[in-house]
């Protein structure tokens, strides 16, 4: 059995073509859902290893390039069980 698990955590709406989020996700949601995960986690045996984000680029107005955390990418690795 591979040790480590991946998870991904959207930090902005997700777009869809059927669906349009009306809320963007804020920072607190973002770190209830991140503390969720990391308890979740924690009771299943693994512990975290990194928390990455993905950035994405835009450009605003025609103009202007900016950048944006798209999400997290949480990395966790299964911790031995004793013999």
């Amino acid at each position: 059995m591979y040790p480590y698990k991946v998870e991904y955590i959207y930090a902005s709406s997700e777009k869809k073509k059927w669906y349009q989020s009306k809320n963007p996700v804020d920072a607190w949601t973002l770190a209830k859902e991140l503390e969720a995960l990391l308890v979740e986690s924690h009771s299943k045996g693994y512990e975290l290893v990194d928390i990455a984000p993905v950035l994405t680029h835009e450009i605003i107005q025609g103009s202007f390039a900016a950048s944006r955390t798209d999400g997290l990418i949480v990395t966790f690795r299964q911790l031995k069980s004793p013999e």
